[in-house]
């Protein structure tokens, strides 16, 4: 078996396939890079309160048994059922999944676009900015026809509270979205919590809009309007792969049926932000994964019915006080009744609701007794009431974390933090650090 990618979508294939198949085919993991990268948490990085999360994916290869192939994607002959590698290595499969993601391209001149975590530290500088008042206009803009706007009112959200806590005012910020509500693909429940956050916070919301072009300090909008806007940071317009030997649509994307089978080609199946599918969000590329390593695995003989891909989309915002949790059903890309919550409505409560990366990345890249993601319900607390249960949680989870640093248990130390990530999304402010120096610490241990 041949798995194309290094992303989301490519690590859940392999660790469903691992899961589901008896036998232990042989399987090419394609990577243009040689580490995994948890993407949706780059949001955080600036604020210094999170890092994206990296594994290097020989290790991961190395425990589900893969062979690793630093390289990219350049065809597909299906007639030949092989994959031609940029190098040109010729790698013949039974069964192929396809996730080597979307590309993120810049649309507004002018602006700085925030792609993941190699756009971290042009966004710190920004930060910088506002803080010595160089900046006093911020407005945040997603491009027409983004499904996923999520990260754009994380990072006005998240730049307002390192504002206040910074006792620094005077800072306009405004979010230009195309959406008719924010985050309306989760419902009008999300979008009354999203609408009151906002509105808490004092940013600005045009919906319904977007940008179309900066000069001079004004942005122009299809609305007609202009607003003032000293710098604009953008999220990335998406464009498929356009994989030579797959079919695609006018923008590049791969089309799949309802098994995530590739149309038109047998044994090959696609997953993840580089198919059709409207939305591009790491969660939903788990689950095509796993529909696409569930129907080769029927196709194997494994005890399942070939499944149909029935998308459940699950977000967590990021607030910069306490994380929000939403959940809502898709029928054909489109918009579900939703639910909202202070609590978490999935365990492991990750950024990525993986059914088996999930998991897989809370016990640390470790595969032993790992359950598989669940799904759990609205909590009847009120939301006053489980804010100060989470806080008196991660006090007690802080102060457990510190003692046994203090007496050199530097991995239970770490388990705590993890604790307390699990409940907030984000470390409080100095964790990060000490997080840092403890796995060093541990890491240094282990060398002895």
């Amino acid at each position: 078996m041949v798995i194309c990618g290094g992303g989301v979508a490519a690590v859940e294939a392999l660790l469903a396939l691992r899961e589901l198949l008896a036998i232990r085919p042989h399987i090419d993991l394609i990577a243009p890079d040689r580490q995994f990268v948890c993407q949706p948490m780059a949001v955080a990085e600036p604020f210094g309160v999170a890092r994206a999360r990296a594994i290097d994916l020989a290790e991961i290869a190395s425990e589900l048994a893969a062979e690793l192939h630093v390289d990219s994607l350049a065809s597909i002959n299906g007639a030949e059922r092989s994959v031609v590698l940029a190098s040109g290595e010729r790698l013949a499969y039974d069964a192929a999944i396809v996730a080597v993601g979307a590309r993120r391209g810049t649309w507004l001149e002018g602006a700085m676009h925030f792609r993941g975590v190699e756009d971290a530290g042009a966004f710190a500088d920004v930060l910088t900015r506002l803080e010595q008042g160089e900046v006093s206009r911020l407005a945040f803009a997603a491009p027409a026809g983004l499904s996923w706007t999520l990260p754009l009112y994380e990072l006005a959200l998240l730049t307002s509270s390192r504002l206040a806590e910074r006792a620094v005012t005077g800072v306009e910020l405004t979010i230009l979205t195309p959406e008719p509500q924010p985050l309306a693909i989760f419902g009008a429940g999300a979008s009354g919590m999203l609408r009151g956050q906002l509105s808490d916070r004092g940013i600005r919301l045009r919906a319904g809009a977007t940008a179309r072009r900066l000069v001079a300090g004004r942005l122009e909008l299809s609305t007609g309007e202009t607003i003032e806007a000293e710098q604009v940071v953008a999220l990335p317009r998406l464009e498929g792969p356009r994989v030579q030997g797959l079919p695609a649509d006018a923008d590049g994307f791969i089309p799949v049926d309802g098994h995530c089978q590739v149309t038109g080609l047998r044994d090959v199946y696609a997953a993840g932000d580089g198919t059709t599918f409207p939305v591009k969000q790491g969660g939903i590329a788990t689950q095509q994964a796993d529909v696409a390593a569930e129907s080769i695995a029927s196709r194997l003989g494994a005890p399942l019915q070939a499944p149909v891909f029935e998308p459940l989309l699950r977000g967590m915002l990021l607030t910069g006080i306490a994380p929000m949790y939403m959940r809502t059903g898709l029928q054909a890309g489109g918009t579900g009744i939703g639910v909202v919550a202070a609590n978490p409505l999935w365990s492991p409560a990750a950024k990525i609701a993986g059914r088996y990366l999930a998991p897989y990345l809370a016990r640390a890249g470790t595969l032993g007794g790992r359950p598989s993601l669940a799904d759990r319900p609205v909590s009847s607390v009120g939301s006053d009431a489980l804010e100060v249960d989470r806080r008196e949680a991660g006090e007690l989870a802080l102060v457990l974390a510190e003692s046994d640093a203090h007496s050199g248990d530097y991995r239970s130390a770490l388990q705590w933090l993890d604790v307390i990530e699990g409940l907030d999304g984000v470390l409080p402010a100095g964790c990060l650090a000490k997080r840092e120096d403890w796995q060093a610490r541990l890491d240094a241990n282990r060398a002895r």
